[in-house]
């Protein structure tokens, strides 16, 4: 019994590390802050003000 809970901790350890790494990575299509985005968020509100 002592055995199957060491390697569950070990699996749910290992399992949160990459959890971990992945919420991190900075390899999003969606980048908040460019100039390109900001333009096209300006340019979406003036449009919904015209309506």
């Amino acid at each position: 019994m002592k055995s199957m809970k060491k390697w569950l901790l070990m699996f749910m350890t290992a399992l949160s590390v990459v959890t971990f790494a992945a919420g991190c990575s900075s390899d999003s299509e969606d980048d908040t802050g460019t100039e390109e985005n900001m333009d096209e968020e300006s340019n979406t509100d003036e449009s919904n003000t015209e309506e």
